[in-house]
Order: C-alpha cells, then sequence, then structure tokens
C-alpha cells in the first residue's frame, strides 16, 4: 500500500472533497462509518458499534484557505487509513480501533470538541493524534513532560526505539493546539492523549534556536524567521505544502510503529 498515493488524492482539495475523498475509500473498503453533523462542520469517524474498549487514532482533513494540506493533514490521513485498513483484518484481543477525521482542527479545534462533547470518553483507552508526518526521521511527541507516565505513551516509545527510531517529548510544538487537547479536556490523562509528528535534525537544531530566542523575549518577526528554517515549517499552511516534498519513507515509518506499537499494547493488556 503505497500511502503516498492517499497524500496525493487529497492535496490540493477543498475541505469538502476532502471528506467526500474519504467517504468514498471507506465505501469502496466496505466500512461501515459515521458522519457526525454538528454546527459549523462534519466529522468523519470509524468506530466498531461494540461496548468494547477503544483506542483512537486521530487525524484531521480541514486546512487552511491558502494551503495544500498534503503534510497538513493528508500524511496524517493517509497514515490514520493504512491503521484502519489493517485493523479491519486482525483480531485485538483487548480493544477496538477507532479511527477519526476531524473537521475544524483549524478552527480551534472544533471537530474533536464537538466528539467528546456528543460521545464522551467513555471506554477509550486513549488517543494516538497525528500531525504533519509526511517528512523526517524522529518522532516527536507532544505536548508531553518528562514525567508523563501511561502505557500508550510507553509503548509507543518503546516500540520505537525497538525499531531504531528516536522519539523526543516536546511541551508544544510552537504551539499546543491539536485534536489531543480536546481528548484531555474531556478526561484522557496526557500520556494516553498525544500527537506524534515527524521531524528531523534540522527541525531539532531549529527548536533549540527558537526556545532560546523566546527566552530571550525576541519579538514575533525575529522567531517567525528562525521557524521558517525549519523544515516541518518551511511549506506549512502554505500553497507549497505539496507531495513533492513528503516522503514515502517517512509515512511507512509512522505506520508501521505506529501499527507495531497497537500490537504490542495489546499484548500488553493481555499479560495484565
Amino acid at each position: 500500500m503505497q500511502l503516498m498515493d492517499f497524500v496525493r488524492l487529497l492535496e490540493g482539495k477543498s475541505n469538502e472533497a476532502r471528506k467526500q475523498t474519504i467517504e468514498q475509500i471507506l465505501r469502496e473498503w466496505q466500512v461501515s462509518y459515521t458522519l457526525q453533523p454538528y454546527t459549523t462542520g462534519t466529522n468523519v469517524f470509524y468506530k466498531p458499534a461494540t461496548h468494547l474498549a477503544y483506542v483512537g487514532i486521530g487525524s484531521h482533513f480541514d486546512v487552511v484557505s491558502r494551503s495544500a494540506g498534503a503534510n497538513d493533514n493528508a500524511s496524517a490521513m493517509a497514515v490514520a487509513l493504512y491503521i484502519l485498513k489493517q485493523s479491519l483484518a486482525y483480531p485485538f484481543t483487548n480493544f477496538q480501533i477507532a479511527v477519526f477525521f476531524f473537521d475544524e482542527e483549524e478552527n480551534y479545534l472544533q471537530g474533536s470538541d464537538a466528539y467528546c462533547e456528543e460521545f464522551g470518553v467513555k471506554d477509550m483507552l486513549g488517543l494516538y493524534n497525528l500531525e504533519l508526518v509526511g517528512q523526517g526521521d524522529k518522532f516527536a511527541l507532544w505536548s508531553l513532560d518528562q514525567q508523563d507516565k501511561g502505557i500508550l505513551l510507553e509503548t509507543f516509545e518503546k516500540t520505537a526505539h525497538e525499531r531504531q527510531l528516536t522519539t523526543f517529548r516536546f511541551d508544544q510544538i510552537v504551539t499546543n493546539m491539536a485534536d489531543h487537547v480536546s481528548f484531555r479536556t474531556a478526561g484522557i490523562i496526557p500520556a494516553e492523549a498525544f500527537t506524534i509528528t515527524c521531524i528531523s535534525d534540522l527541525d531539532l537544531a531549529v527548536a533549540g534556536e527558537y526556545y532560546m530566542a523566546q527566552a530571550e523575549k525576541k519579538g514575533f518577526d525575529s522567531l517567525f524567521k528562525i521557524l521558517q528554517k525549519a523544515p516541518l515549517f518551511q511549506h506549512y499552511h502554505q500553497p507549497t505544502d505539496q507531495s513533492i516534498h513528503l516522503s514515502e519513507q517517512t509515512l511507512q515509518m509512522t505506520a508501521q510503529t505506529l501499527w507495531q506499537t497497537l500490537q504490542n499494547l495489546d499484548a500488553k493488556l493481555t499479560e495484565k
């Protein structure tokens, strides 16, 4: 399954067209999905109709008006689709997989807020939320403290390390705004609801410069210029956020690490 094919299907499309594309894919896979209309938008999600515990995989389909939306957030949607497809044929013992395509993440998290308000987080073990996972060779996990403990977080970190991949915890990636926040507000602890983003060595170097400039109380223009040096943000919210800047290898790294994490999580829960 080439994940970049999904990204190319989605990039450059309007929010409505992206939603319709996801629906079309799910219908082709014969997946029974749910549309959740709310006051200002519509979420799309797959959640088995059982009362078993579940782990959420989060992504958002909306884009800012001028963005082509490849890394933000078609890359995450592609990985979410991969997890959904794999889970359909895999008999997890201790939980089900729910996969979310939220609307209006770019508008103060209104889609994920609407989901939590209507459905709550009862029986939910946690959320692996995905943002900007199309370039880089390392994982940034946010917004987290070094002291945070939880089985979802620790299982992801251990799985990544077993695959000889590096993870970093960050208290923020510029801001703390991503759909994991809605689930924390609804009652999920930080280590069980967080966002996964892919980064590179250059992103890490720029982050150090950025935080130092923040501490020195540099102005917005100076901070923005520093941020633009990071590959992660060179095309962020721009018309140039296109698939030509992304890597199939990074997409596969994220998808396979997350899929193995879910299998390891199931095994851990069985041992308890």
